[in-house]
Protein backbone atom coordinates (compact mmCIF):
# COMPACT_ATOMS: atom_id res chain seq x y z
CA UNK A 1 0.00 0.00 0.00
CA UNK A 2 2.53 2.22 0.97
CA UNK A 3 3.97 2.57 -2.67
CA UNK A 4 0.65 4.08 -3.78
CA UNK A 5 -0.47 6.08 -0.64
CA UNK A 6 0.08 9.51 -0.74
CA UNK A 7 0.36 10.04 3.41
CA UNK A 8 1.01 7.84 6.33
CA UNK A 9 -0.01 8.69 9.69
CA UNK A 10 1.21 6.07 12.21
CA UNK A 11 0.89 5.52 16.24
CA UNK A 12 3.74 2.99 17.50
CA UNK A 13 3.91 1.98 20.90
CA UNK A 14 6.11 -0.76 21.27
CA UNK A 15 7.59 -0.86 18.47
CA UNK A 16 8.97 1.43 15.40
CA UNK A 17 7.61 1.43 12.18
CA UNK A 18 8.93 -0.59 9.76
CA UNK A 19 9.77 2.33 7.72
CA UNK A 20 11.89 4.40 10.18
CA UNK A 21 13.85 1.12 11.25
CA UNK A 22 17.30 0.52 10.65
CA UNK A 23 18.94 -2.77 9.18
CA UNK A 24 20.21 -3.85 12.41
CA UNK A 25 16.77 -3.15 14.43
CA UNK A 26 14.84 -4.58 11.87
CA UNK A 27 16.22 -8.24 11.89
CA UNK A 28 16.27 -8.37 15.62
CA UNK A 29 12.56 -7.71 15.54
CA UNK A 30 11.94 -9.82 12.91
CA UNK A 31 13.79 -12.70 14.65
CA UNK A 32 12.08 -12.12 17.95
CA UNK A 33 8.65 -11.54 16.48
CA UNK A 34 8.05 -14.31 13.49
CA UNK A 35 7.70 -17.43 15.45
CA UNK A 36 7.08 -19.75 13.09
CA UNK A 37 10.13 -18.47 10.31
CA UNK A 38 13.80 -19.63 9.30
CA UNK A 39 16.93 -17.81 9.98
CA UNK A 40 16.78 -17.48 6.22
CA UNK A 41 12.71 -16.34 5.89
CA UNK A 42 13.59 -13.61 8.59
CA UNK A 43 16.47 -12.58 6.66
CA UNK A 44 13.95 -12.36 3.17
CA UNK A 45 11.74 -10.71 5.56
CA UNK A 46 13.86 -7.63 6.71
CA UNK A 47 15.51 -7.26 3.00
CA UNK A 48 11.76 -6.48 1.95
CA UNK A 49 11.32 -4.09 4.66
CA UNK A 50 14.19 -2.14 4.02
CA UNK A 51 13.52 -2.02 0.54
CA UNK A 52 10.31 -0.45 1.21
CA UNK A 53 11.57 2.39 2.95
CA UNK A 54 12.25 3.68 -0.77
CA UNK A 55 9.17 5.51 -0.75
CA UNK A 56 10.30 8.14 1.85
CA UNK A 57 12.96 9.56 -0.61
CA UNK A 58 11.34 8.42 -4.05
CA UNK A 59 12.15 11.11 -6.78
CA UNK A 60 8.43 13.54 -7.27
CA UNK A 61 6.22 12.20 -4.73
CA UNK A 62 8.07 10.92 -1.44
CA UNK A 63 5.87 9.62 1.08
CA UNK A 64 4.73 12.12 4.00
CA UNK A 65 4.81 10.11 6.80
CA UNK A 66 3.76 11.86 10.45
CA UNK A 67 4.68 9.27 13.20
CA UNK A 68 4.01 9.34 16.97
CA UNK A 69 6.20 6.83 18.80
CA UNK A 70 5.52 5.96 22.38
CA UNK A 71 9.22 6.63 24.40
CA UNK A 72 9.01 3.07 25.58
CA UNK A 73 9.62 2.03 21.80
CA UNK A 74 12.51 5.01 21.84
CA UNK A 75 14.30 3.02 25.05
CA UNK A 76 14.38 -0.78 23.99
CA UNK A 77 17.45 -2.65 24.23
CA UNK A 78 19.20 -5.39 22.56
CA UNK A 79 21.26 -6.73 25.44
CA UNK A 80 22.79 -9.21 22.72
CA UNK A 81 23.54 -6.00 20.32
CA UNK A 82 24.22 -2.97 22.72
CA UNK A 83 24.54 -1.01 19.62
CA UNK A 84 21.57 -1.33 17.58
CA UNK A 85 19.27 1.49 19.57
CA UNK A 86 21.74 4.15 19.20
CA UNK A 87 21.88 3.75 15.44
CA UNK A 88 18.68 3.75 15.33
CA UNK A 89 17.43 6.97 17.18
CA UNK A 90 20.49 8.42 14.76
CA UNK A 91 18.23 7.55 12.06
CA UNK A 92 15.21 8.45 13.82
CA UNK A 93 16.77 11.83 14.13
CA UNK A 94 18.09 11.87 10.80
CA UNK A 95 14.69 11.03 9.08
CA UNK A 96 13.25 13.76 11.09
CA UNK A 97 14.99 16.49 8.72
CA UNK A 98 13.48 15.38 5.85
CA UNK A 99 10.52 17.65 4.65
CA UNK A 100 8.18 15.12 4.53
CA UNK A 101 8.81 13.61 8.11
CA UNK A 102 7.18 14.15 11.03
CA UNK A 103 8.11 12.39 14.40
CA UNK A 104 6.37 13.23 17.62
CA UNK A 105 7.48 11.36 20.79
CA UNK A 106 4.49 10.17 23.25
CA UNK A 107 5.84 10.67 26.83
CA UNK A 108 5.80 7.90 29.39
CA UNK A 109 3.84 10.75 31.47
CA UNK A 110 1.52 11.53 28.85
CA UNK A 111 -2.52 12.25 29.67
CA UNK A 112 -4.54 9.16 28.46
CA UNK A 113 -5.17 9.27 24.99
CA UNK A 114 -6.63 6.92 22.38
CA UNK A 115 -3.11 5.20 20.93
CA UNK A 116 -3.58 3.37 24.78
CA UNK A 117 -5.18 0.84 23.01
CA UNK A 118 -2.76 -0.53 20.49
CA UNK A 119 -0.56 0.70 17.40
CA UNK A 120 -2.36 1.34 14.17
CA UNK A 121 -1.52 2.90 10.29
CA UNK A 122 -4.11 5.09 8.51
CA UNK A 123 -2.69 4.85 4.55
CA UNK A 124 -4.03 8.15 2.92
CA UNK A 125 -4.37 8.02 -1.16
CA UNK A 126 -4.71 10.04 -3.79
CA UNK A 127 -7.67 9.67 -6.28
CA UNK A 128 -10.39 7.34 -5.75
CA UNK A 129 -8.73 4.80 -3.07
CA UNK A 130 -10.44 4.98 0.41
CA UNK A 131 -8.08 5.71 3.46
CA UNK A 132 -7.46 2.60 5.18
CA UNK A 133 -6.22 1.89 8.91
CA UNK A 134 -4.10 -0.94 9.31
CA UNK A 135 -3.94 -2.89 12.37
CA UNK A 136 -0.90 -5.01 13.00
CA UNK A 137 -0.69 -8.57 15.11
CA UNK A 138 1.53 -11.64 14.91
CA UNK A 139 -0.29 -13.48 12.06
CA UNK A 140 -0.30 -10.21 9.94
CA UNK A 141 -2.31 -7.19 9.14
CA UNK A 142 -6.18 -6.30 9.73
CA UNK A 143 -7.18 -3.53 7.63
CA UNK A 144 -10.29 -1.36 7.68
CA UNK A 145 -12.20 1.82 5.73
CA UNK A 146 -14.90 3.94 5.77
CA UNK A 147 -16.12 4.94 9.38
CA UNK A 148 -13.97 2.04 10.90
CA UNK A 149 -10.78 4.55 9.20
CA UNK A 150 -12.73 7.60 10.31
CA UNK A 151 -12.54 6.96 14.10
CA UNK A 152 -9.05 6.09 13.58
CA UNK A 153 -8.35 9.44 12.18
CA UNK A 154 -10.23 10.99 15.11
CA UNK A 155 -8.17 9.48 17.47
CA UNK A 156 -4.62 10.15 15.38
CA UNK A 157 -5.42 14.39 16.16
CA UNK A 158 -6.06 12.96 19.54
CA UNK A 159 -2.66 11.14 19.93
CA UNK A 160 -0.62 13.74 18.18
CA UNK A 161 -2.30 16.55 20.92
CA UNK A 162 -0.85 14.10 23.46
CA UNK A 163 2.25 14.07 21.97
CA UNK A 164 5.51 16.36 22.61
CA UNK A 165 6.18 18.70 19.48
CA UNK A 166 8.17 18.40 16.65
CA UNK A 167 10.92 20.51 18.08
CA UNK A 168 10.66 19.13 21.72
CA UNK A 169 10.72 15.47 20.23
CA UNK A 170 13.91 15.73 18.31
CA UNK A 171 15.33 16.56 21.85
CA UNK A 172 14.00 13.79 23.56
CA UNK A 173 15.54 11.12 20.87
CA UNK A 174 18.82 13.44 21.31
CA UNK A 175 18.79 13.00 24.78
CA UNK A 176 17.59 9.59 24.99
CA UNK A 177 20.14 8.54 22.73
CA UNK A 178 22.81 10.18 24.49
CA UNK A 179 21.81 8.36 27.43
CA UNK A 180 22.30 5.47 26.27
CA UNK A 181 26.25 6.05 24.51
CA UNK A 182 27.62 6.88 28.08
Amino acid sequence: MEQDAAGLRVYSSNLLHGLLQTSAYTREVIAATALTRTPEEVAALAEVRLARQAVLTRQGNPLKIWAVIHEAALRQRFPSRPTVMTEQLRRLLDLSELPTVDIQVMPMEASPHPGMTGPFDIVSFTGPWPTVVNLENLRGGFFLEGDDAAVFETAFDRVVAAALPVDVSRETIKAIMEGMQR
